[in-house]
């Protein structure tokens, strides 16, 4: 069992935001989950098409929900990600932090999952 200092995000807005409303911790928990897994497959496809449009929208989209639950260590990868594709002057920059940025994510993905078992108890 991880303690909160081994997680990669912390929920302490959604708690806020949701008025200690479970559900819907659950459900936003479970629309981030989504939008992560189809931002790593997405980010994947666009670099190996060189789709710098689509990687920086993609980017752009994750963005507030990586602020909002709390994923520090993500925050300013993504943002020179959605940089670097917007100016196109260095492709080879961007495959390490694609590359971390997917990392990333699944890490966050397995430890919501997890969380998300503990709180149907």
């Amino acid at each position: 069992m991880e303690n909160s200092q081994g997680k990669l995000y912390n929920l302490v807005n959604l708690e806020e935001i949701s008025g200690g409303s479970d559900e819907f911790i659950i459900e936003m928990t479970k629309l981030f989950i989504d939008q992560a897994k189809n931002t790593i497959s997405g980010l994947n496809a666009a670099f190996d098409q060189k789709n710098f449009t689509e990687i920086k929208n993609l980017a752009h989209q994750i963005k507030p929900s990586i602020d909002n639950i709390k994923i520090d260590i993500l925050s300013p990868i993504i943002r020179e990600i959605e940089h670097l594709a917007e100016r196109q002057d260095q492709p080879e920059k961007l495959s390490p932090l694609i590359m971390e940025t997917n990392t990333v994510l699944e890490t966050v993905i397995s430890q919501l999952q997890t969380e998300l078992k503990e709180r149907a108890k």
